[in-house]
């Protein structure tokens, strides 16, 4: 090897070097929250409601919908939407699915009180802060239990939304874990069938002990995390929203909702939207149960090709082109390359990897 050769393969040596070492430093002080756990045990499982409270408060399996005069089909490019007016949304309570305001803002605009104090706890709830949250909890203290469980959580959502929300070195999350859904429904004012709540512009999610608590605090973090990397004036588009929330559930919060499997197989067998469709979807008011559940799950499924399609940050910058502006189909191909320079391409190749798993070599 000649001399220019080895100065070749020092120079980039080096450069890979020092690429590692930025790397290193800028993700080690979020991954070493990441601890050993096991999720088969969850924390935040309390006793279940008793039967007669379920008869009258149980809602519709989810995501739940505003009561409409009469329930249609969805149509290609039609209203599909949970929105309501407010900065508050309700999560039905199993499985849990948000609603979100038509225009996030961004939550690092809420700012920290001086000298690390927080908002006072609610009357007979306890404060305790962590790194990236301050977590209130009903009853005489936080337990170590529930605050270890949140920053695993945080840590674990973190492989996957990392870039898109630096801001959780300095801004924390607010979590407000009541003990009983009496409690939690005197604290937000929210309807019997609502197992959560969250206001993304203020960073704050309201949980009660239940089954799903876990799930609906991944999923709400997701949102808040992910949907922040967008302005309020340009907010994520709603079906990539909902795709990576419910991606992140399942794969990281591992609470993957029952009618998710179901839903899989009815787009394995063809059904579905079109994707160009699917896209343009903005809100699901009027839209029937069925309906919904197929578009959260084809979300999902369509997120979750898209994150495992090519190494790299492909899928990062894909994000990126469209918080700037750019037209679905240019972020497509600009993040993707060929053949990826329309939606129909990727929905021909995400319905084939749907059957055989030979393009993102993930088995569903």
């Amino acid at each position: 090897m000649d001399i220019l050769s080895k100065l070749r393969v020092a120079f980039w040596g080096l450069v890979i070097g020092l690429w590692g070492l930025f790397m290193y430093q800028y993700m080690s002080e979020d991954m070493s929250a990441l601890k050993r756990f096991r999720l088969d045990k969850n924390p935040f499982t309390g006793k279940p409601v008793s039967s007669s409270v379920v008869k009258k408060t149980s809602p519709p399996s989810y995501p739940p919908l505003a009561q409409p005069a009469q329930a249609t089909p969805a149509q290609p490019g039609a209203s599909l939407s949970l929105i309501k007016s407010g900065g508050v949304t309700d999560v039905a309570a199993a499985p849990a699915a948000p609603e979100r305001p038509a225009a996030a803002e961004a939550p690092a605009s809420v700012p920290e009180a001086a000298g690390g104090e927080y908002p006072k706890p609610p009357e007979g709830f306890s404060a305790r802060p962590t790194r990236h949250f301050v977590v209130y909890e009903e009853g005489p203290e936080v337990s170590d239990e529930v605050a270890d469980t949140l920053e695993n959580l945080h840590g674990s959502i973190m492989l996957d939304l990392v870039a898109f929300s630096p801001w959780t070195r300095e801004k924390k999350v607010y979590i407000y874990f009541a003990h009983s859904v009496d409690t939690y429904r005197k604290l937000t004012g929210r309807p019997a069938w609502s197992g959560g709540a969250a206001s993304l512009s203020e960073r704050k999610i309201y949980v009660y002990k239940s089954d799903e608590a876990y799930g609906i605090l991944s999923h709400e973090l997701t949102h808040i995390y992910f949907d922040s990397f967008f302005p309020a004036g340009n907010p994520s588009p709603l079906w990539l929203s909902e795709g990576i929330a419910t991606y992140v559930q399942s794969e990281r919060g591992l609470s993957t909702p029952v009618w998710l499997s179901q839903n899989l197989q009815k787009l394995e067998g063809g059904q579905g939207f079109k994707l160009g469709d699917l896209v343009r979807i903005d809100n699901l008011q009027g839209a029937d149960e069925e309906n919904v559940r197929l578009w959260y799950a084809q979300s999902y499924s369509v997120v979750r090709f898209m994150m495992k399609l090519k190494a790299g940050d492909a899928f990062y910058v894909f994000c990126k082109e469209l918080r700037d502006g750019r037209p679905a189909n240019q972020a497509l191909y600009r993040a993707y390359g060929m053949p990826y320079n329309k939606f129909s391409a990727l929905e021909y190749a995400w319905r084939y990897d749907l059957k055989t798993g030979k393009i993102s070599n993930v088995n569903r």
